[in-house]
């Protein structure tokens, strides 16, 4: 959702200081939105797709390896045992103890090599939703006031006014997650770089406005 303000308001200040036109800038606009959510939500797609593979791969590998040479999944649950801070004969103990369960030594070797407690793994169609549909909610914020309001100027203000609130209340909230005695920094900080950003993207904007004029 974070990208999804970032990225439309500065495509709204980047074209507002090139172009004129406020219908372009909107069209524009729409086109960056539409196009950031389907990119965001395959990529997120593809990356759990591929985490999940990767994992089951891995998974299934240490089930064969614990039926057929089950002292080769011993020795990388000490490994991971000793890596915690565990001593090397207290570590020995516990696989030794583990190991009287085969189900039990897969399990525990699963969760500490891979990470994989039993769960369902991360569902990628979901993902890919939840993503895309994040970003679309993000880049309404800045675009429904600048639609609406028929001045490009007012619409601009209004624009970096939502989408300085947007971001400081998920800056105030990462802080609020985080037990952060200084939300209010949190959040200042989330919208001190909203505004860079589009300062910055309005200046570019205007800088290659001759470049347009020239073409035209």
């Amino acid at each position: 959702m974070q990208d999804g303000v970032l990225t439309t308001a500065g495509v709204l200040f980047g074209l507002s200081g090139a172009v004129s036109d406020r219908k372009q800038v909107i069209l524009a606009a729409l086109a960056s939105s539409a196009a950031g959510a389907l990119s965001m939500a395959a990529g997120a797609y593809l990356g759990t797709r591929a985490e999940a593979e990767v994992l089951q791969g891995e998974i299934e590998r240490t089930r064969e390896q614990a039926q057929e040479r089950p002292y080769i999944v011993q020795e990388g649950l000490l490994r991971e045992l000793a890596k915690e801070g565990l001593g090397r004969e207290a570590a020995y103990r516990v696989v030794k103890l583990l190991s009287e369960s085969p189900r039990a030594l897969l399990s525990t070797a699963e969760q500490k090599m891979y990470g994989y407690g039993g769960g369902a793994m991360g569902n990628a169609a979901l993902d890919g939703l939840v993503m895309g549909v994040a970003f679309v909610v993000g880049a309404l914020v800045p675009l429904v006031p600048f639609f609406l309001i028929p001045s490009k100027d007012a619409g601009l203000a209004a624009a970096l006014a939502t989408t300085a609130l947007a971001l400081f209340t998920v800056g105030y909230f990462q802080g609020w997650l985080a037990h952060s005695e200084q939300r209010w920094r949190c959040g200042v900080r989330f919208v001190t770089i909203a505004i860079g950003a589009a300062v910055v993207g309005y200046l570019i904007g205007l800088a290659i406005s001759p470049l347009g004029a020239s073409a035209g």
